[in-house]
């Protein structure tokens, strides 16, 4: 059944809306409980690496003080907590911020289903934007302020590359660097958006001034902002400890490992020929960074660090570069 632009809009708010109310109000947080005090929650967020990470964290603090203003009855939620200290307020406050930012996201993966370099069908669109919400609704089992705002900057940066790739123009090379200012700003994984760029463009131009340039101001920008809010702090703390050990011989972090490969072979699965395997191939190699970092300092159980590798190869998979045009 072929849907028009409207409907498939309507439903994937919808379904966002349906599965990240299931993940907050059907189930009790184990992994993140601690931070669902207030004043736990500003005590992580203000220090190590999650200090650089200012748009999320400023946005759940005005959403919390925000609610403060309101006479809720948050016994009406009926919130399920494994902390007796947890704070319904920073549940609901959680649950909106991420709820509103995976519905933005899902409205942007729609747009970009609709664009005419991807090649599936109605069916096969609605399918990809199922296994987006419900993976990123998935991963939400470790509570942060900023993974459904970074994914819905980054599914942004991929639409407007769409665009930029077929004429590249400055000012949309303009919008690509201010949504990967905004976006490292959020969270320094923005810079897979730059990974992205390299493929999708190599892929069209090769190894050419319409390659080079714009990924090398894109990585400027990256750089700048990134760079930046450390020299403001006057530390530049990349990650919190060495936790590579933990990642390979942990059997949490070893179900983690497995669900990263699970779903790099699913997106492998749904490339539309051996060429886009390719890409994605290509993608994640050059994401080689921000991977050695996830295995360096991240906890690879958190399946969250994969899902915008997840994503970004989800839409490589269903792309025909051979159709973009060559300004």
């Amino acid at each position: 059944m072929k849907l028009n632009l409207f409907t498939r809009v309507i439903f994937a708010c919808l379904l966002a809306f349906t599965v990240s109310s299931l993940v907050y109000f059907a189930f009790g947080n184990i992994y993140s409980a601690e931070i669902l005090r207030f004043s736990e929650f500003q005590q992580q967020f203000n220090a190590g690496v999650y200090q650089y990470r200012i748009l999320g964290p400023t946005l759940l603090i005005w959403l919390h003080d925000f609610l403060s203003t309101l006479n809720i009855d948050y016994q009406l939620f009926k919130f399920k907590f494994f902390s007796p200290e947890a704070e319904p307020q920073m549940m609901l406050s959680f649950y909106l911020l991420n709820t509103f930012f995976l519905i933005l996201a899902a409205i942007m993966m729609v747009l970009i289903l609709e664009n005419r370099h991807i090649i599936a069908t109605s069916a096969e669109k609605t399918l990809l934007l199922a296994v987006l919400i419900f993976t990123a609704g998935f991963s939400q089992f470790v509570l942060v302020p900023y993974d459904m705002t970074g994914l819905f900057f980054m599914l942004l940066f991929i639409f407007y590359l769409l665009r930029f790739s077929e004429k590249n123009s400055a000012p949309r090379l303009l919008i690509l660097l201010g949504i990967i200012a905004v976006s490292t700003l959020n969270r320094e994984s923005s810079a897979i958006c730059i990974s992205l760029a390299a493929t999708m463009l190599y892929q069209i131009h090769g190894l050419k001034k319409q390659t080079i340039w714009p990924v090398a101001w894109l990585a400027i920008a990256f750089v700048a902002v990134y760079a930046g809010v450390r020299l403001l702090n006057q530390n530049f703390t990349t990650n919190d400890g060495d936790l590579l050990t933990q990642n390979f011989t942990e059997a949490k972090n070893l179900l983690g490992l497995l669900f990263w490969l699970v779903f790099f072979l699913f997106s492998i699965f749904l490339a539309k020929d051996r060429n886009t395997a390719g890409q994605i191939c290509l993608f994640h190699l050059l994401c080689a960074p921000y991977i050695i970092m996830c295995f360096y300092g991240g906890i690879i159980y958190e399946i969250r660090l994969y899902v915008p590798l997840f994503v970004a190869s989800l839409v490589l998979a269903r792309l025909e570069f051979s159709r973009v045009s060559i300004n």
